[in-house]
């Protein structure tokens, strides 16, 4: 009797169990349970092995992360929704409640290995295992993926900063050949529905390509321009007043015995943001870019200021009664300033080096020559500097 009763307690208990256990069995756990007892998620969804299997990409951009041109580094915060059909996963609405559509994890079912072919870093599938898989009844799958996908950029930053840069991304089903699975286009355009816009770089256009060889890819291109204003007012435009400050140079008197410090000091300044420029460039011949030339086209400017600053120094402190002023160039102050230098008698017979020495009294003497050549260089120096600033901006607007 006590095994009877042990037995029958047993079979009530189990019994009950099943019975809650069904009880609490869904719709969608009988549906799950019906399509994958027989599903092979390693197998192609293919009906006839002629036929591939059509993948459509939807790329979508929400941001540009990072473009390095030192390293080359495209890194965007983007998605890809990936569309195709696996007959095996169709099912009728109406045998499972009318439901239409179930969502499952990415792991338990065939998917097309969507990969970054040309990555910054090492080649490895966009999908981590952390995007599920939507099914609809009539066997179509939705599955979005994405993150941050970091690219290699060839950048050229000949007319930096307002340079254009064209960059791609690379996509396609890794490990299956084009007679296999196929990308395909599904939107034409780029979604830019939720992008978020950069503070360096602003997308002019994009296009999305699909190519056919021994695998399918599909290529995404953006056209990317440099927003200027960081660089200009930041880089260019200090430098530009330090070599417009330089010219300032031949208006400090000489007695004054600053002017060389002052010329060495800016010379300094403008060496140091020719430094800080080429620290934000790649290293590499191929191509340079044309805003170093100018740059250094500063330095040497500079660097011609401060020799013609000793040199004019040093005629301001020359003796007159050793060393005359020679006459062609009293003649030549004569002549660009409208001033008498000779003697007043016209008809006078007097020697050249008469009148060399005549041209002491007559009030030409080397500080007037050396005055003379600090306004001459002002105004030279000035010059320089405004057609030189128009022509890098000219040469950088234009040559983009």
């Amino acid at each position: 009797m006590i095994t009877n009763f042990t037995l029958y307690i047993l079979f009530s208990f189990v019994f009950l169990h099943k019975c809650d256990a069904e009880e609490k069995k869904t719709v969608g756990d009988t549906l799950f349970n019906d399509l994958f007892l027989t599903y092979k998620k390693d197998l192609l969804p293919q009906k006839e092995v002629n036929r591939p299997v059509t993948v459509n990409v939807t790329f979508l951009l929400m941001g540009i992360r990072e473009l390095d041109e030192k390293t080359g580094k495209l890194s965007v915060m983007s998605s890809l929704m990936l569309t195709w059909n696996d007959f095996r996963l169709k099912w009728n609405p109406s045998s499972y409640g009318n439901q239409t559509l179930i969502v499952i994890p990415e792991e338990i079912i065939w998917k097309p290995n969507p990969t970054l072919l040309n990555p910054y870093d090492n080649l490895k599938l966009v999908a981590d295992g952390l995007f599920p898989v939507t099914i609809v009844s009539e066997g179509l799958l939705y599955w979005p993926i994405g993150g941050i996908m970091s690219s290699v950029c060839n950048v050229d930053v000949t007319y930096y900063p307002f340079d254009i840069q064209v960059c791609t991304l690379k996509f396609t089903p890794w490990g299956y050949p084009f007679t296999s699975v196929q990308l395909l286009i599904g939107t034409p355009e780029i979604i830019r529905y939720h992008f978020t816009e950069d503070g360096e770089w602003d997308i002019i256009s994009t296009n999305i390509r699909m190519f056919h060889a021994h695998i399918s890819m599909i290529t995404v291109e953006l056209v990317l321009q440099r927003r200027p204003a960081f660089v200009i007012y930041n880089f260019i435009l200090p430098v530009v007043i330090l070599l417009t400050l330089n010219c300032l140079v031949f208006v400090l008197p000489v007695e004054s015995g600053e002017r060389v410090s002052y010329s060495v000091t800016v010379l300094l300044a403008v060496a140091l943001f020719l430094t800080l420029v080429e620290n934000n460039l790649p290293k590499t011949s191929l191509p340079t870019a044309m805003l170093t030339y100018f740059l250094l086209s500063y330095v040497i400017i500079s660097a011609a200021i401060c020799a013609l600053v000793v040199f004019n120094s040093s005629l301001y402190f020359k003796d007159d009664k050793l060393h005359p002023v020679p006459i062609y160039l009293v003649q030549m102050m004569h002549y660009c300033f409208k001033k008498k230098v000779l003697a007043s008698d016209t008809n006078s017979n007097e020697s050249p080096k008469s009148t060399i020495r005549a041209s002491v009294g007559s009030g030409i003497t080397w500080r007037t020559v050396s005055q003379w050549i600090d306004k001459i260089l002002f105004r030279v120096c000035l010059l320089v500097v405004a057609v030189s600033t128009t022509v890098l901006f000219l040469v950088l607007k234009n040559g983009k």
